[in-house]
């Protein structure tokens, strides 16, 4: 659950960095403030998902839904497979 915001300091970056708690399955209650900043962050109150390591727990992260650069990736591995393919098709004189 969102506990707080924390305002950046920059006047030229009006972004916030949501802090959160959590209880992990071994049942520890632990609250971070998240190290990215958002233009538009969950509000205080929200429940949002949470991805952390049981072995560092303080590095929690809020699961941003596909937003952590793993979509861009399977876009970039799809557009390299099919420049793959066409050099391929290429080569054999196919295309």
């Amino acid at each position: 659950m969102i506990t707080g915001l924390v305002r950046s300091r920059d006047p030229d970056s009006p972004t916030c960095r949501p802090v959160f708690r959590f209880t992990t399955l071994e049942g520890h209650e632990v609250e971070v403030t998240s190290r990215f900043g958002e233009a538009d962050p969950p509000q205080p109150g929200d429940r949002v998902t949470i991805l952390y390591d049981p072995r560092k727990r303080r590095k929690a992260r809020i699961d941003a839904g596909g937003q952590d650069g793993s979509a861009m990736g399977r876009i970039l591995i799809g557009l390299g497979l099919l420049l793959t393919a066409l050099g391929v098709l290429s080569a054999l004189d196919i295309v």
